[in-house]
């Protein structure tokens, strides 16, 4: 029953390939990928179905074969439309995460921080920088969280840094790919992408990015279109001020405003309260907002939405005393959606930590042995 109900799933990826022999075998290798024991490899998955005499032909669909994965991110958002049609926004989740690999050859590899090392020394590993976007689906029944299915996929590896006796003009073209090829442009581009993506399946409505602080910033901001709003945490000493006057057209920045350290602190500003649902139950969660605001190195002219998230209490297993989480600095581009919601979408982020870690350690995600350019990318 669960292999039929796939492969009525999977028929949304027939439009990718040009032949119905090439999506067959693709099949056959998603089927052996996800059924194999062991390491997800490319070998283990080919000789699940027993299959031991050519293998050309197998390793030929990923790298000679004319197909996107794109299209397949396609598909599934047209499998997705039936539950989030209704919804008055498109919540989804932009990530980066790392993929260990021991060769060098690969032309996608570069060295990058190990984040399972040691906080008080950094070690580098050798890996595949990509980028993960899922669309967080609603539950069914009430007070249940939401469901992270993946939507979107790229690699976005640093651009390789030049020999000491480089010429000028290639040094030059390093320093122009630095800021091209950054995370945050890269991200940029694939929610932009994605955007184009919903709008072709008939899904219209304004599209909130939920990102990390390694997002919110001048390059993924002033990137994102009219109808797509993002909503990330930022450091607690940023300068935000008023929008001026409206008299006075010369100018654009009025008064400044205090720190959101500051702005936590002082009693000036009332604290509010609503319920979000994390850690398996409903919880009590106090807040701060100020709108309309204007964060000139990052947004520029875009009026802008502070959210101060106020430390909660909690008690750890085994122990009396009463400890408190950090507070979360939230800023969002969505003036008019109450707190709550936008609170609520910053928590079910964690979604995509989650699939992380069940893409990498039961689908196999990164353990397929391929050199080839377009094998890797696939």
């Amino acid at each position: 029953m669960l292999y039929k109900n796939w492969l009525v799933l999977t028929l949304r990826w027939r439009s990718a390939f040009a032949q119905d022999r090439s999506f067959n075998r693709f099949l056959m290798i998603m089927v052996g990928l996800l059924a194999t024991r062991g390491r997800g490899t490319l070998t283990a998955a080919i000789s699940f179905f027993g299959q031991i005499l050519s293998w050309s032909s197998d390793y030929r669909i990923f790298s000679r074969s004319d197909w996107k994965t794109s299209d397949l991110f396609l598909g599934v958002i047209h499998e997705c439309k039936s539950y989030i049609q209704h919804q008055k926004r498109i919540v989804i989740s932009l990530d980066d995460t790392g993929i260990h690999k021991s060769s060098r050859k690969i032309k996608q590899v570069s060295l990058m921080r190990d984040p399972l090392g040691p906080k008080y020394r950094p070690n580098l590993i050798n890996g595949i920088r990509c980028l993960h976007v899922i669309a967080h689906i609603p539950s069914e029944t009430y007070q249940l969280g939401s469901t992270g299915i993946s939507i979107g996929f790229e690699l976005s590896p640093p651009p390789k840094k030049p020999k000491k006796k480089a010429s000028e003009d290639e040094w030059k073209e390093y320093r122009i790919a630095q800021k091209t090829r950054c995370l945050s442009v890269c991200g940029a581009n694939l929610i932009c992408n994605l955007r184009k993506d919903f709008d072709s399946v008939g899904l219209l409505q304004t599209i909130l990015c939920v990102v990390d602080g390694g997002y919110t910033n001048k390059n993924f901001i002033q990137r994102m279109p009219e109808t797509v709003d993002m909503i990330g945490r930022v450091r607690k000493d940023i300068r935000i001020c008023l929008p001026a006057e409206e008299n006075n057209k010369r100018k654009i920045y009025g008064a400044t405003l205090p720190t959101p350290e500051t702005i936590r602190s002082d009693d000036i500003w009332p604290i509010q309260n609503c319920e979000c649902f994390y850690g398996k139950r409903m919880r009590n969660i106090s807040f701060k907002e100020i709108n309309n605001i204007l964060w000139q190195n990052s947004a520029g002219k875009r009026r802008m939405r502070l959210i101060i998230v106020m430390p909660t209490p909690y008690k750890q297993p085994g122990h009396k005393k009463l400890r408190y989480n950090a507070p979360a600095y939230l800023i969002t581009t969505d003036l008019y959606t109450p707190a709550e919601e936008l609170i609520q979408a910053y928590f079910d982020r964690w979604e995509i930590e989650v699939l992380h870690r069940d893409l990498k350690t039961h689908v196999g995600l990164g353990q397929v042995q391929l050199w080839s350019e377009n094998s890797v990318v696939r």
